[in-house]
């Protein structure tokens, strides 16, 4: 059963966020909240890893999972480029509830992008994602916390009811606030083109950039 980590967001506890990065740096498996969602995270580099969430979650092998990163300069740890569009989008929503889908780099595991040569980024404002990529120098990934097919998890406990065995650690820093995934938009093509409406709506992204 995974340990369970309580985090105040207003007053967090740098020793857990620490514990949680050791954890990461083994090669292992743990949860923790964003703006949206829970999340699960792993070493988007470790392919031993990977292959652990990808069982724990039963995700299909050809479906790709985004990564969250700390900040624009960690997302070219990730992407090949940040178009200018991309960069107008992050500079009016991000940290937030958007994921910019670019073209990736080529030593990124293919588990990652399922064979597509592209990568979905975001970056969480939520207080303790973010101090997890502060005491964390890696992207990590930052797909649903839910088994593939079922409602994602809002709350810990809805974490650990669905995954009683497999996490090693759940950071338990309340409920998420949104309940919806994030707003997708790919910046591959000539033109954005919105993969996903979440928490962003097609409105607040059309005053930024033109499709």
């Amino acid at each position: 059963m995974a340990r369970i980590l309580s985090i105040d967001p207003r007053n967090p506890d740098f020793d857990s966020l620490e514990d949680a990065s050791r954890v990461l740096g083994a090669g292992g498996v743990l949860a923790y909240p964003t703006e949206t969602l829970y999340g699960l995270g792993v070493d988007v580099f470790r392919q031993d890893a990977l292959e652990r969430l990808f069982a724990l979650k039963g995700r299909p092998q050809g479906m790709p999972v985004s990564v969250l990163v700390r900040d624009p300069e960690m997302m070219l740890a990730v992407a090949r480029e940040v178009p200018p569009a991309a960069r107008t989008l992050l500079d009016a929503f991000l940290p937030g509830p958007l994921t910019l889908v670019l073209p990736a780099r080529s030593d990124l595991p293919e588990r990652v992008t399922a064979g597509s040569g592209k990568v979905g980024v975001r970056m969480s404002p939520h207080p303790v994602a973010a101090l997890l990529l502060r005491a964390y120098p890696r992207p990590i990934t930052s797909t649903s916390a839910n088994p593939s097919g079922l409602p994602a998890a809002r709350t810990a406990g809805e974490v650990v009811a669905y995954f009683p065995t497999g996490l090693d650690v759940v950071l338990d820093g309340g409920p998420a606030a949104a309940g919806v995934g994030s707003t997708v938009v790919d910046l591959t093509g000539p033109k954005p083109r919105i993969l996903r409406e979440g928490a962003i709506s097609r409105d607040e992204i059309a005053r930024v950039v033109a499709f």
